[in-house]
């Protein structure tokens, strides 16, 4: 497939399907910004196809893009700066072959790497194929104006969250309705020391817009002088633990464990869950720095109940044997007699 052809006019025309890289650290809000592209892409006219990937074995963010029409495709085999860069070149190629859309967005795990990220993108096995539009950064703002919570590793984490916005052509600060309009200008004054040169918006009062992003030139990098073994892998150290639900749970009860979750070893919590006092209805759940959200999800079908813990050193067993006893309190309220798996 040749990378550019000559219109009618004389014209060079650039023939490989722009992508959007949206990157930024875990619970920043990269989903929920993609949810507010998704849901005014019919205004633009064009097409998206999504390319997902999480750290955790399961995609909980691909279950709530969801929606007849969107093809998605999933990155396989950990974080995608680590996975095979043949799995993130499948994912691409397979949108680009389909016709299904006009542009495509790829949105990775909070713990990658942009640099090895954009090394995939611009291989030129893959770059005949896909041009790189532009790198989307989302920060969590109320996160980074409070630093020193004992969540996480703090150091390592803001490490990472540099790397991503000094990559970024546009930085989106997420949460800002949640700090004072000082707050949110020190948070972008710190952001714009690191790159001076990207766009920064203000979520979730503003948003990027896909139009303008699609109609700028596409992405440069300078070649990178550091070594491979000076690029960022924060989740090295990092775990994560996926579960099924085979029964509805007490609500009180799984309250109590999300909230019970140590932040200094769980970062990121989210999955789908039922309670016993609701059936029939399926539940989205989330933790992110301490703060919990559990809200109905209304999408269709119905998606399997999971739930994902990622944090760095996070104690698996220790974390499983709560999980155990929660559904095996419910098992025991439904009257079922066995070990919770």
């Amino acid at each position: 497939m040749s990378a550019t052809s000559v219109d009618a006019t004389g014209e060079t025309v650039d023939r490989r399907l722009p992508l959007i890289l949206v990157t930024g650290f875990l619970g920043a809000g990269k989903t929920t910004l993609l949810l507010r592209w998704l849901s005014e892409s019919p205004a633009t006219g064009l097409r998206v196809g999504i390319v997902m990937n999480e750290f955790g074995a399961d995609s909980v963010d691909g279950q709530l893009l969801r929606r007849p029409g969107l093809p998605i495709r999933q990155v396989d085999g950990g974080c995608v700066c680590c996975a095979p860069d043949s799995e993130l070149d499948r994912a691409c190629r397979e949108l680009v072959r389909s016709g299904e859309c006009d542009y495509v967005v790829l949105e990775t795990s909070g713990l990658a790497d942009p640099d090895s990220v954009i090394d995939v993108l611009t291989d030129p096995d893959l770059v005949t194929e896909v041009r790189l539009q532009a790198v989307v950064t989302v920060v969590d703002a109320s996160w980074f104006s409070r630093p020193g919570d004992g969540s996480g590793d703090a150091i390592g984490e803001r490490v990472l969250a540099r790397r991503q916005v000094e990559f970024a052509h546009v930085v989106a600060l997420s949460r800002c309705d949640l700090l004072t309009p000082e707050e949110v200008q020190a948070v972008e004054e710190s952001m714009r020391a690191w790159n001076p040169a990207a766009q920064f918006v203000r979520l979730p009062f503003g948003l990027p817009e896909v139009g303008a992003l699609l109609k700028r030139p596409p992405a440069e990098f300078a070649e990178e002088a550091s070594s491979e073994a000076a690029k960022v892998h924060l989740h090295a150290g990092y775990r994560s633990l996926t579960w099924r639900f085979p029964v509805p749970v007490f609500r009180k009860e799984f309250a109590d464990f999300l909230c019970g979750l140590d932040p200094r070893q769980v970062v990121r919590a989210k999955g789908f869950v039922r309670f016993r006092e609701t059936p029939g209805k399926v539940f989205v759940f989330q933790k992110v720095w301490g703060h919990v959200l559990v809200e109905e999800f209304p999408a269709k079908p119905d998606p399997e109940t999971f739930g994902v813990l990622i944090g760095p050193d996070l104690d698996v067993e220790r974390h499983r044997e709560r999980i155990r006893r929660v559904i095996g309190t419910a098992r025991l309220g439904l009257g079922i007699v066995g070990t919770a798996s």
